[in-house]
This record gives structure tokens, sequence and C-alpha cells, in this order.
């Protein structure tokens, strides 16, 4: 499924109403249908926090993560000429999520900065 936010096409829902629950906190939460039976419900929840050490809630959780698997390269034609694209100018708030993200991923080792002569 195209997951481009200016797709057109219909995207997935949950079939039902989705209730939140806390396996550690907040941030380390997760969501489960509605519809499912009381005892299946907390058997899932159970289940979810005896296997807590398996989620991996920021990219510094995935050690060991195979380059191959994770590593996105460009396909373009070397005659090609760069064309290149206007500074964009974000509000406060969007800049300083931006600024976090990127630190994390860095520190995590999952990117690097890349360097032109250009």
């Amino acid at each position: 499924m195209d997951l481009d936010p200016r797709s057109t096409e219909d995207r997935m829902e949950a079939r039902e109403e989705l209730r939140r629950i806390l396996l550690l906190d907040e941030e380390h939460s997760t969501a489960v249908g509605t519809a499912l039976a009381a005892a299946e419900a907390e058997i899932m929840h159970a289940a979810l926090k005896k296997n807590i050490d398996i989620f991996a809630w920021t990219s510094t959780d995935m050690p060991g993560v195979s380059p191959d698997v994770i590593t996105h390269r460009l396909s373009i034609f070397k005659q090609t000429r760069p064309i290149y694209q206007k500074k964009r100018d974000w509000d406060d708030e969007k800049r300083l999520t931006t600024k976090e993200e990127t630190s994390k991923l860095l520190s995590a080792g999952f990117i690097r900065e890349a360097r032109y002569t250009t």
C-alpha cells in the first residue's frame, strides 16, 4: 500500500475502536481492539508485558540490524544535472522536533552525514 500522505486512495483503518494498553508508561504502550473478550485481553496484556524486552521503542533498541536491510540508495543517472531545491522555512516546533529525531538517529548509528563536493 502506498503510504504517501498525498494519496487519494482509501487507507486501511481498524475494524473496531482501539483501547490503549500501558506496558511500562505512556511512551511504552500499544493498542488492542475493544471487541476482544476481557479474558483474552488480559492474557494478551500479560504476554506483552512478559515479552516487553523484544520491543524496539527507539532506533537504539535495534543494535546489529544489517545495513543491507536498512540502507536506502537512490538510483540516479550520472549524466543528469543536479537540481537544487530552495531552503524550506519551518516553524520552531517542527525544526526542534526534526533536530531531536535526527540526533537520535545519528547517535544510534542509523544515519550519517553525507559529504558532497558541491
